[in-house]
């Protein structure tokens, strides 16, 4: 069996990392239970969680999912709730995601960067994080246009640090011109009236559109073990990884083993 430890064995900085990022999982999972507010671990964390009984040893993210509906009250609850430790990092308490609808629960006792973000922009008050993503009834096809397409137009507006200037202002020209794209492919793939209402270029990156059969896969939710603590997943986790990476089993070779973090620093 490979030994993953040159990855993130004890003493690592992306051990301690991850170790920061549950110590901020513990808070949210602490808070929703309290408040029944339902998430779940999601896309590479229950990956890991399910093939590696934590992080994919390579991995530098956490990611939970929320219901839509459910946003408000998660973020009035994170910002009344949370210990000083950690705060909550969303489009409206941070100017800097002025372009998205995501939220993030960051940990004052880091500062990082990510290879994407422009260090001129962050002005010193970004830390490790929990990216939380709100989802609703809608086609899995659709969110993943979303994700992989304008998620990439949108940070690259923001200031991917791995663009030049060129990129950055074709991203700028092509900005205007997606409403009417999503507008096409909303109705191409006859999405519901509502589908149609619900979504506007802010909202791209944080919100995902599950199919009905995608969230009988995510409920009613059940407890998993990542790093030894008990969260909440999706309750048929087979079915629901597959449909997202096909033999969820496999390992991806070496050069496919990618992290996103630079430079962490850590104050504790």
């Amino acid at each position: 069996m490979e030994d993953y430890s040159v990855y993130n064995g004890e003493g690592t900085v992306l051990r301690k990392a991850q170790m920061h990022m549950v110590d901020i999982l513990v808070e949210i999972d602490r808070i929703c239970r309290k408040h029944d507010i339902p998430y779940w671990i999601d896309f590479g964390t229950l990956l890991g969680a399910v093939r590696h009984k934590g992080f994919i040893p390579w991995d530098d993210d956490l990611d939970i999912s929320i219901l839509r509906k459910d946003r408000k009250r998660f973020c009035r609850y994170m910002q009344k709730e949370l210990p000083e430790r950690f705060f909550l990092f969303d489009n409206k308490s941070v100017k800097y995601f002025h372009k998205s609808g995501i939220i993030k629960v960051m940990d004052r006792n880091t500062r990082v960067m990510e290879n994407y973000f422009d260090e001129n922009e962050i002005k010193g008050d970004y830390g490790l994080w929990v990216d939380v993503f709100c989802v609703e009834k809608g086609t899995s096809r659709y969110r993943r246009h979303i994700n992989e397409t304008y998620g990439r137009l949108i940070r690259r507006m923001q200031g991917n640090v791995n663009d030049g200037a060129l990129n950055k202002a074709v991203a700028y020209l092509l900005y205007p011109f997606s409403s009417l794209e999503i507008l096409l492919y909303r109705l191409f793939h006859r999405l519901s009236p509502k589908d149609l209402l619900i979504y506007d270029l802010k909202a791209l990156v944080a919100n995902a559109l599950y199919s009905e059969r995608t969230l009988k896969q995510i409920f009613p939710l059940k407890d998993i073990s990542f790093e030894g603590h008990a969260f909440l997943c999706p309750n048929d986790t087979d079915a629901f990884l597959k449909e997202t990476y096909h033999d969820y089993m496999e390992i991806p070779p070496a050069e496919k083993r990618i992290t996103h973090l630079s430079n962490i620093e850590f104050y504790d």
